[in-house]
């Protein structure tokens, strides 16, 4: 498996566990159907540059850069900046999130930067040809 792949792999699972997170272990609240909406499409981004990795296409590193990139600039703008837009945001400093729920949304923005940067270094790197 590739590291794209596998980069795209662990955020997908991070996700996931973010996502369980909110309806296993946060507090109970109103939250507007646009941020399930934002949640969805980032999955869904996910999971297409992942298909493109898994198939070693040639537009995987630039997926996987623009899947990484907007995933951790989505984790910010919706749970770590304080309230911005009503539609999105879900600081996690105004319900007391809990160290569970702080360390699964961490972990999917660390691995988010980490397929970023994947992408870039696999952009930057020469080609290779085969004979």
């Amino acid at each position: 498996m590739t590291t794209l792949a596998r980069a795209n792999l662990v955020v997908f699972a991070l996700l996931a566990t973010h996502t369980i997170d909110h309806a296993a272990n946060q507090p109970a609240r109103d939250l507007p159907v646009t941020g399930t909406f934002v949640g969805v499409a980032g999955f869904a981004i996910i999971t297409a540059s992942a298909v493109l990795a898994l198939r070693r296409s040639g537009l995987a590193p630039v997926a996987a850069l623009a899947a990484g990139a907007t995933t951790a600039l989505g984790v910010i703008a919706v749970h770590i900046l304080p309230v911005w837009s009503e539609a999105i945001s879900d600081p996690y400093w105004d319900f007391g999130a809990n160290a569970l729920s702080w360390a699964l949304l961490l972990a999917p923005l660390v691995a988010s930067l980490w397929l970023a940067i994947a992408g870039a270094r696999e952009l930057r790197a020469p080609a290779v040809v085969s004979v």
